[in-house]
């Protein structure tokens, strides 16, 4: 007997009840994704939901899209699954009919409870699931399978033949590239075996064929060995790459291994024992040999992927390797002595073009911060990054430190614009650079629309990167969307190596959204968190929680401040222009523009100064920074 096929409306009466949870109302454009892929089903429409048109048709991408090269699908289609996961095992537990979206697949199926867990797909389903494979297990477990194959005939090597056979028929290969581990026994090591690892990630996502997974998903597995079903669920990657690094003095011994995440099958495997000036020619081997077990089409001529630049000092590559350990900490102790470690380096190396790019950057966050006095710190950033530019044209990393100078120190938003332009054409799939574009010119010129392109670009090549998460919050706040940039910041909030400014400006979101208790902790947080003694909000913070007389009573405080140059003149105008004292927040404005405070490249996109955007004073004010006036 045939079973009962759920109607359309029941569909959708059950897709109602799954958008309107609190979890999925909170989800961004999850919950629009689930709908267009279940009205498309319900309309026999199933020839649009391939990986290819969903990119174009939903996403938005343009009619060249290659879903090789940009993963949106993939990731939203996995964080889809996971909602969907949520929901069943929590409210919607005791739902009748459950939408289902099958690993793999992008055509949802419909299944009533009793049968939402089985094996075999509802006749519901617009088209077959495909089955799942179980990876093999790995360790003893798999030299016991090989055993067994062996005993029965079956030789290892086509075993391996086999499984490289089936994986070169997809046409870019996927690899997860775990963390190094560090097995020498000194912990002041890990800064080498990380750079090792991420010096492998950025040759293997220099070849043709060959998809790299960002090294910031994988550098929380450090000292972990997560299961080959982890990696094919969470990467969606086909291939793994592990490894350990040793260090003897100047003795240097690494070994690699690439698996099959499909069966744990072992593809290549390599040990190097060399001295520790051939560790750059390790890297390129280890990415050589990959290519060639995979047999990845080389290049044609023309067009093979520009050569890295090896430092001729190796005690400047370990600084250098050291400046990129401490500016990914976040902290100023940490951003100082990044610049010191960069600096030492380029005494050792003054040619070295990736210190010098990295100089540059981390002088210009430093400066933004008042680390280094801003005057100097535009001097010592413009430099570094021009020469950098000089002496690598094809670096992504030294034209996007460039632009980010030209932005943010100089002002020179057209040259920055091109310089940024000049970063993603030598890379394209450089997340760095394409987040230093939508926050270097895009979001300060309010062109809202390509700065979230740049922003989900960048995420979707690496989403776990502090400073994009941060500023893409930021972005969604200056664009009226505080809701989603509470949820935003939520997720920032889950990474590691916090600065105090993120609970200031999750406070600042949640404020916008209405949810001022929320917004009261998060300031105190973040005085906490600056070992302020006095935690209680105060001046704009205090505006925001609802609490007038307190932000009156400070702006008077704030503006001596201001004039004596204890305060930031942009600190003084956004609180008297959120007071709606308009006149007196341009002239601190004004005083802002004049000083070339940091800050004052946010004039046009800052939220807090919304209410005097239009006004000829303010127009005047942008045009003095090089921005456009907002058109009326």
């Amino acid at each position: 007997m045939q079973a009962h096929r759920p109607g359309a409306e029941e569909v959708r009466a059950a897709l109602d009840r799954i958008v309107a949870s609190e979890g999925f109302a909170s989800a961004g454009r999850l919950p629009h994704l689930l709908r267009h892929l279940v009205e498309a089903a319900l309309a026999g429409q199933t020839d649009r939901l391939k990986e290819s048109v969903l990119g174009i048709e939903f996403f938005g991408r343009d009619p060249d899209f290659d879903p090789r090269i940009d993963s949106v699908v993939r990731v939203e289609a996995r964080r889809l699954r996971s909602r969907l996961e949520e929901y069943y095992a929590g409210p919607g537990r005791a739902d009748p009919l459950r939408i289902l979206l099958p690993k793999g697949a992008y055509v949802p199926v419909f299944e009533y409870a009793s049968s939402a867990f089985s094996e075999t797909p509802s006749a519901a389903s617009a088209t077959p699931t495909p089955p799942e494979l179980t990876p093999m297990p790995r360790g003893w477990k798999l030299a016991g399978i090989l055993a067994l194959l062996a005993s029965a005939g079956i030789g290892l090597g086509w075993w391996q033949t086999q499984s490289m056979r089936k994986l070169r028929e997809a046409p870019v290969a996927t690899i997860a590239v775990l963390p190094f581990e560090n097995t020498g026994g000194d912990p002041d090591g890990e800064y080498f075996s990380d750079g090792l690892t991420e010096e492998v990630v950025n040759r293997l996502a220099r070849t043709p064929g060959i998809r790299v997974v960002a090294r910031s998903l994988t550098a929380p597995y450090r000292g972990k060995a997560p299961s080959l079903d982890e990696i094919a669920a969470k990467f969606q990657a086909s291939m793994l790459v592990e490894g350990s690094v040793r260090r003897q003095g100047q003795r240097l011994r690494v070994t690699a291994r690439l698996v099959a995440v499909r069966n744990g099958a072992t593809l290549w495997a390599e040990s190097y024992e060399r001295t520790m000036a051939d560790v750059f020619a390790i890297q390129d081997e280890i990415a050589q040999s990959i290519a060639t077990a995979l047999r990845v089409r080389s290049a044609s001529p023309g067009t093979a992927p520009p050569a890295v630049q090896r430092p001729s000092s190796l005690e400047a590559y370990h600084l250098y390797l050291r400046g990129r350990q401490q500016s990914s900490m976040n902290t100023a102790e940490s951003m100082l002595r990044a610049v010191q470690y960069f600096e030492d380096a380029l005494r050792l190396d003054p040619g070295y073009a990736p210190a010098l790019a990295s100089l540059s950057t981390a002088v210009t966050v430093a400066g933004y911060y008042k680390l280094i006095p801003p005057a100097e710190a535009l001097t010592r950033a413009r430099k570094a990054a021009r020469r950098a530019v000089e002496i690598d044209l094809l670096l992504a990393e030294a034209h996007a430190a460039l632009g980010l100078s030209l932005a943010w120190q100089d002002w020179k938003w057209a040259e920055a614009e091109a310089a940024f332009r000049k970063a993603i054409d030598a890379d394209p799939r450089s997340a760095t650079a394409r987040g230093f574009y939508a926050i270097g010119v895009l979001l300060p010129e309010r062109r809202l629309q390509e700065a979230g392109a740049e922003f989900r670009t960048a995420l979707d090549l690496d989403p776990l990167p502090l400073f994009l998460n941060f500023t893409y919050a930021f972005f969604l706040l200056a664009g009226g969307r505080p809701q989603d940039a509470v949820h935003q910041y939520e997720r920032v909030l889950e990474l590691e190596g916090l600065h105090p400014d993120v609970y200031w400006d999750y406070g600042m979101a949640l404020a916008y959204a209405g949810r001022t208790a929320e917004a009261r902790r998060a300031f105190r947080t973040s005085r906490e968190r600056r070992g302020a003694k006095d935690v209680e909000p105060h001046g704009l913070e205090a505006l925001l929680c609802g609490d007038r007389e307190t932000a009156r009573r400070d702006a008077i405080q704030l503006a001596e401040a201001a004039a004596a140059g204890r305060e930031e003149a942009m600190d003084a105008a956004r609180l008297f222009a959120a007071l709606g004292e308009k006149e007196q927040a341009l002239d601190w404005l004004e005083i802002a523009v004049q000083r070339r405070e940091p800050e004052a490249v946010w004039i046009k996109a800052d939220p807090r100064l919304a209410p005097l955007r239009g006004m000829p004073r303010h127009d005047a004010l942008v045009r003095r920074v090089g921005l456009t006036p907002e058109s009326r």
